[in-house]
Order: C-alpha cells, then structure tokens, then sequence
C-alpha cells in the first residue's frame, strides 16, 4: 500500500507544471493593469486609523496620502517589496499609489 502511496505522489509531481503556484489569488499580477483586477477596503488596527499610501511598494517610497479606514480601493495589481511583503498598486478617488496587502480587508490574495 505504501509502494502504491509513494507512486502516486512522484507521477502527481512530475505531471505538475512548473508555474503551477504563480503567487497571491489574482493569479498573475505582479503586472500592472490599467483595468481593475478587483476591490478592497482599507483596514487598520485602529478604526479611525488611515494608511499611507505611497508612490512605491515599500515603506522607503514617499508618503502620497492617507486613506481613512473602511474606504473602498481598487486593486490594479502587486508585487513583493524587497523587504518580502506583498503590496497593491491601488486607485483610490482618482490617485493611484501603493498600499502593504496585509491591511486590505476583503484582500484576495
């Protein structure tokens, strides 16, 4: 039974793709798309709180705004800062920037 286990295993690995794990939920979206790929909503640990969103995905990039907890985004893509973090290029009431995935409530990946 054990022989039979261990088969199993190496012919489901080997008939695997390569690219079978591309990342975060949306697939493949370390690119950027001018269409939205899908929604969130701020969420901060305080709930009057707000997140910096900045011109970069790392905290190294400037600061553009603040958007208030609860505020709906559009999710446009992401990638991995250096630092191993995933963030969101976002559009928020017009202006786009980046925001750190792990406070998007909702977030899909």
């Amino acid at each position: 039974m054990f022989k039979i286990f261990i088969t199993s295993v190496i012919v489901l690995a080997a008939a695997l793709p390569a690219s079978a794990q591309v990342g975060p939920g949306l697939g493949r979206t370390d690119s950027i798309s001018s269409s939205p790929q899908s929604y969130g909503q701020i969420c901060t640990n305080d709930s009057d709180g707000n997140l910096s969103m900045r011109s970069g995905p790392g905290r190294n990039f400037s600061k553009l705004k603040e958007i208030p907890n609860r505020e709906g985004v559009v999710l446009m893509g992401g990638k991995y800062s250096q630092d191993g973090f995933w963030w969101w290029r976002i559009s928020h009431d017009g202006d786009a920037g980046w925001v750190r995935a792990d406070y998007i409530c909702n977030d899909p990946q």
